[in-house]
């Protein structure tokens, strides 16, 4: 679901002519959000530099807030009317009848949309004549109403926000319903959960296929999936997946498929369940898409990096999720990925000497799993940092990236060469960290065989 960069009702009560030229769908917030819904006969038009003072007759009420506009009801409103404004004062003086949108102001009432929406007609109509796009004002309904949700949860007032989420229209109801939960669960506040299994109880219930206005179910309830693993509400993310992934199974089209897939991911992710998330994006047809999810993954967690404790104990989980993937294929692909991922964020700890330390968590994480170059860090690591075990450490490591996977061609030589220059107790002392008997003579062959297992 996008997110816009300032709340839209920041830009629905903002006037002057320096907003001329907002998108369309602001100016349907405007009027959405506006007091007054009439249409008018002009009677004066007077203008004050650019700015109309317009005096009139109610003709039609179709929606307001003060009781005393009813048909027959003098009316007074402003507007801009210079040159370059929607209604210019030439213009606005030669109609005669205007269907418009106003919103109360101190010391009157003004055009809600700087009258961008407002319509000159031949005679006053029973029905509004101003139809806007569909999409547009089912958009910016979602985003009014949004902000309001999130300003009652704000209030911990969530009935207050519950009555805002229940309306009328199904698929914006689930979404409205999500936006409560995931507010409600940045708040801590106790109906999050009993929130958002509403939220699914209301996907639940939608028509199958395409047959809503605006987006189909599979649509309504990924964007809902999107908002509660946003928001942090996480168990109804995680049971709202569980629900759409065998809908998304059944998509035909590849690219919509691959998309939908790419929801379930991250929401998966988001609310910690990596093992689910890698199942989803395994799924994934585009081979560049998986590899640049997977080199994202780790940033989920925010502040990740080398040097954060967290993020350590987050990658390692993120490797043991790829481990347990069934594609044999994906699986490779996933921990190649992640441990390439932990080795770059270990090296750039190394470059700062009073990180150096810390790199090893990060480093060890990868190597563990026979990444060569993560083990080839942790032998470096482990001359400086290893103490008096350190050279011991060494060894085991050189030996591990001797035989890892992700390294250049003759990497076994080389790692032979560099044991070879341990002492025979070092050598021994490393078989051991190996698992294997550090009696005899351990030459470096014995060393590698050991890690290869």
């Amino acid at each position: 679901m996008s997110r816009l960069v300032l709340p839209t009702i920041m830009l629905l009560f903002a006037a002057g002519p320096a907003l001329a030229g907002l998108e369309a769908k602001h100016y349907v917030a405007r009027r959405l959000a506006a007091d007054d819904h009439l249409q008018v006969k002009i009677a004066e038009v007077e203008d004050k530099g650019g700015l109309c003072r317009v005096e009139g007759t109610v003709l039609r009420r179709f929606a307001a807030t003060a009781e005393a506009l009813t048909p027959g009801a003098d009316i007074a409103f402003a507007l801009p009317c210079a040159a370059d404004s929607f209604w210019p004062a030439e213009r606005l003086k030669a109609a005669g009848l205007v269907e418009v949108f106003l919103r109360a102001v101190p010391g009157g009432l003004e055009v809600a949309d700087e009258g961008q929406g407002m319509l000159a007609l031949e005679a006053a109509t029973d029905a509004p004549m101003v139809h806007d796009d569909p999409a547009l004002v089912r958009e910016m309904t979602e985003t009014i109403a949004g902000y309001n949700i999130d300003m009652e949860a704000k209030r911990n007032n969530p009935s207050g926000a519950l009555a805002l989420a229940r309306v009328a229209d199904p698929a914006l109801r689930v979404r409205l319903l999500a936006h409560a939960a995931a507010s409600f669960a940045g708040k801590r506040l106790a109906e999050t959960d009993a929130t958002g299994a509403e939220a699914i109880a209301a996907w639940a219930a939608l028509p199958p296929g395409e047959a809503l206005p605006g987006d189909g179910r599979l649509d309504t309830g990924l964007a809902a999936l999107e908002t509660l693993a946003l928001g942090g509400a996480n168990a109804a993310a995680l049971r709202l997946g569980d629900l759409l992934a065998p809908e998304i199974d059944a998509v035909t089209v590849p690219s919509r498929r691959d998309g939908a897939l790419l929801v379930l991911y991250g929401a998966r992710t988001r609310s910690d369940d990596p093992a689910a998330a890698l199942a989803a994006l395994a799924k994934v047809s585009a081979p560049r898409t998986r590899r640049e999810r997977l080199e994202d993954m780790p940033f989920a967690q925010k502040d990740f990096g080398g040097a954060n404790p967290a993020s350590a104990a987050w990658m390692d989980r993120l490797v043991a999720a790829a481990e347990v993937q069934t594609d044999p294929d994906f699986r490779r692909e996933a921990v190649l990925v992640l441990c390439r991922t932990a080795y770059r964020a270990a090296a750039g700890l190394v470059e700062v000497p009073e990180l150096v330390g810390k790199a090893v968590p990060m480093a060890e994480l990868a190597a563990r799993r026979h990444h060569g170059p993560a083990a080839l860090l942790m032998a470096v690591l482990m001359e400086v940092t290893g103490g008096p075990k350190g050279r011991a450490e060494a060894a085991r490591w050189y030996a591990v990236a001797g035989t890892g996977f992700d390294m250049a061609a003759g990497a076994r030589g080389e790692a032979a060469k560099t044991l070879a220059s341990f002492t025979p107790a070092e050598r021994a002392a490393a078989a051991r960290l190996l698992g294997g008997s550090g009696a005899g003579a351990v030459l470096p062959q014995k060393l590698l065989a050991l890690a290869a297992k």
